[in-house]
């Protein structure tokens, strides 16, 4: 889709980072990635990305300056190109490490969404104060102050998933603090994060990042 773009796992075999009608491809080693993740987060180990698309304006708008500059500069593999990119690589996984969707994420920021639909900001925030609620469409709609249909077609567009999807998503990143700190059961852990039954939990949960919620804590508390 036009200005869209996807970030993948590291480990996944090559993919391409498409904006606009220009495809190209942003490897990064994973160590690189992993010391930005200790500097940002302090937790130590692979960083995982969650196997999901979603906006993010910070990674947009370094995709578009990135684009302009090499424009600009015209020949590549040059020296003053190298030593940008180089910089600007390490910008992208600080951008990742503090905002991209993954195992050491605690959060979902919301805030550069806010020069986007400032209106939106407000509902997340909203169904982030009570997350645990069997929230309706109907419900999140009225936040907004418009129809359930009109609702979900503003939020899928400007934040690129459905309004449901964002809720349980963000439920999932919640359950990750209980799985990591405490020895609370997953069961336990489920309901207590929203969920309507601990298998919807962790199939939930495996398809946003690979693995079971066990897989999870037994990964981060070695």
């Amino acid at each position: 889709m036009e200005n869209e773009f996807r970030v993948f796992n590291p480990h996944d075999e090559h993919r391409q980072l498409a904006v606009d009608d220009h495809k190209f491809l942003v490897e990064l080693d994973v160590a690189f990635l992993n010391e930005a993740t200790a500097a940002v987060s302090g937790i130590q180990g692979d960083l995982f990305f969650a196997q999901i698309t979603q906006k993010n304006p910070l990674v947009e708008q370094w995709v578009h300056f990135v684009q302009q500059y090499l424009l600009l500069e015209g020949e590549t593999g040059s020296v003053t190109s190298n030593v940008f990119l180089e910089h600007s690589f390490a910008q992208l996984s600080l951008l990742l490490a503090k905002s991209a969707i993954g195992t050491h994420t605690s959060d979902l920021i919301t805030d550069p969404f806010r020069s986007i639909q400032p209106a939106l900001v407000q509902v997340m925030a909203s169904l982030k104060d009570d997350y645990q609620h069997a929230w309706t469409l109907e419900e999140m709609a009225a936040l907004l102050g418009v129809s359930k249909f009109q609702f979900a077609h503003l939020f899928k567009e400007k934040i690129g998933v459905s309004p449901y999807s964002w809720l349980q998503l963000y439920r999932l990143v919640r359950s990750q603090d209980p799985l990591f700190h405490t020895n609370r059961t997953i069961t336990d852990i489920a309901y207590s994060c929203g969920f309507s039954s601990v298998g919807v939990y962790n199939q939930l949960f495996k398809r946003l990042y690979g693995f079971s919620p066990s897989f999870f804590r037994e990964l981060y508390s070695n």
